[in-house]
């Protein structure tokens, strides 16, 4: 029986006067009950730790909302009308989801057409080849993408990577066992993930979906050219990506990509390095992230030139503390540092800045000047801005200060 094929269905039957279909009508409500017993009170038994509770309910409700239309009609579904869980099974195998939970769920909603549906042969043959076509199309998509993940996509050699980070000079060695090509050139980049919305869940496992997020992140990088194959180490926190650098590589898109993949907003440093600088330039880099973390920069990619001026600033000693006096006179207003932070970060905007602040222009050139009165230095103008811009890095690096983006308006 194919999707579009029907079962005859002479007259719709009705079980205490009502429309047997009208007990699918509540498909969300069937599905709840039916996964209950399944899986158990909320309270005492947790969701199966390989699928959330809301993706069980998604699908289920989904299926007893096809059961609903072909006992109705006496048809099968379209083959589009099977598009919703082909895209779901595509997902779940990037997810990785495992496939059995899925045809349960899908088994589970397809039962609940036979159980609370019509009591004639017709009508339960109907809903269960319902069933088949629907595991058919799942099976097919998740497959068809678990192939194509395993196909292609990043080396995860931990020996490779190492002896190209730690620069112990037997990466060619250990690439020619492999069968692997090296590039004489690389975009070293390293990565930040931050935690999804959803691995702060009650119900969700944080680990279960801290592991999907970088299931996703890892079927993107599947999808890089495989021209430039990248060299990745990844956690669910952030790791290390080796692009060759050829041309047409752009960085920028690739953590775009990344984000988009895990859903979270991903900060990188990168920087070029010939296959045997790797090791010294990684380290540069993974300093220049955590710097970019405590100056609670936006996400995004940092070249190692967009980062000179911060990195000098952060360096310990008389200087930085030196830095931090220059705005010491500002801290009695609450006013005036973060006016002064947003001037900076707006590129010397002051309507960008009032925007920010919610406040009217004039209000910031008085506030700007006030800084002038207060600190002799004048931030309209590009030699004043900068020693303040370097203060305010250097207060936000001092343990014992309260960071300016941390205090009120």
């Amino acid at each position: 029986m194919t999707a579009t094929g029907s079962v005859h269905v002479p007259q719709e039957e009705y079980v205490n006067g009502r429309r047997a279909s009208d007990r699918l009508r509540t498909p969300r409500e069937t599905a709840a009950r039916m996964l209950d017993q399944y899986i158990g009170e909320p309270e005492d038994t947790p969701p199966p730790r390989e699928c959330a509770r809301g993706e069980l309910d998604d699908m289920t409700t989904t299926c007893c909302q096809l059961a609903t239309g072909v006992i109705e009609s006496g048809r099968l579904p379209t083959l589009g009308a099977l598009d919703v869980f082909r895209d779901a099974a595509t997902r779940w195998a990037r997810d990785g989801v495992p496939l059995g939970r899925i045809q349960h769920a899908i088994s589970d909603g397809c039962v609940s057409g036979v159980r609370t549906g019509p009591r004639s042969v017709d009508g339960a043959v109907l809903v269960m080849e319902l069933l088949d076509v629907v595991t058919e199309a799942v099976s097919d998509a998740y497959l068809a993408e678990l192939r194509s993940l395993t196909q292609s996509g990043p080396r995860h050699d931990a020996e490779l990577l190492d002896a190209l980070l730690t620069g112990d000079g037997t990466a060619r060695k250990i690439a020619d066992r492999m069968g692997a090509l090296l590039a004489e050139d690389y975009h070293v980049v390293a990565l930040h993930f931050p935690a999804h919305a959803e691995e702060g869940g009650r119900r969700i496992d944080p680990t279960m979906m801290a592991a999907r997020k970088l299931r996703r992140i890892h079927a993107a990088l599947a999808t890089v050219d495989a021209a430039c194959t990248p060299i990745a180490s990844l956690s669910p926190t952030g790791g290390t990506v080796l692009l060759p650098d050829v041309p047409g590589v752009d960085v920028g898109d690739l953590v775009d990509r990344l984000a988009d993949a895990g859903e979270v907003a991903v900060t990188a440093t990168t920087g070029s390095a010939s296959i045997d600088d790797i090791a010294s330039t990684a380290p540069h880099l993974y300093e220049l992230l955590s710097l970019v973390r405590r100056l609670r920069y936006a996400p995004g990619t940092y070249d190692i030139s967009d980062l000179v001026f911060e990195y000098q600033v952060s360096r310990p000693g008389l200087g930085r503390k030196h830095l931090v006096t220059l705005i010491d006179p500002l801290r009695d207003s609450v006013d005036l540092l973060p006016t002064l932070q947003a001037f900076v970060d707006s590129d010397s905007n002051r309507k960008k800045t009032a925007t920010w602040l919610t406040v009217h222009p004039n209000t910031v050139d008085y506030r700007l000047k006030r800084v002038e009165q207060l600190t002799g230095l004048d931030p309209m103008k590009p030699s004043g801005l900068r020693r303040l811009h370097a203060a305010l890095i250097a207060d936000r690096l001092e343990a014992r200060r309260v960071p300016v983006g941390e205090r009120s308006l």
